[in-house]
């Protein structure tokens, strides 16, 4: 039921900051994790990061192409991370059914499972 494994992920994010962009790169990995593996996840514990790629792209903004120039940069990181994850697989609890019987009672009050 409950399963432990450790992953390496990489993921890459983008921002107007250095932190945004670690950031971003961060919040992504619970995504991937998300949609590669079913279940239930409980905890993604990073063990270890490492840089994979880091760019600074620097560029001029100006108003009305010739106004107010002003410099600008934009950071990309590529991050390949260690994970722990700690997973519940859904499919192998054992849910108990029961059926409703169909009355105007159940319809109007709804029917509490006891």
């Amino acid at each position: 039921m409950k399963t432990i494994f450790q992953k390496k992920v990489q993921t890459e994010g983008v921002g107007h900051s250095k932190e945004t962009a670690i950031n971003s790169a961060l919040g992504n990995v619970q995504k991937k994790m998300i949609k590669e593996h079913k279940g239930l996840i409980l905890r993604i514990e990073p063990l270890d990061i490492r840089v994979v790629e880091a760019k600074e792209t620097t560029y001029t903004e100006r108003f009305l192409l010739f106004f107010f120039p002003r410099k600008r940069s934009r950071y990309k990181v590529v991050l390949e991370i260690d994970v722990n994850v700690f997973l519940i697989k859904v499919e192998d609890i054992q849910f108990e059914k029961t059926d409703v019987p169909d009355n105007i009672r159940n319809m109007l009050v709804g029917h509490q499972p006891k």
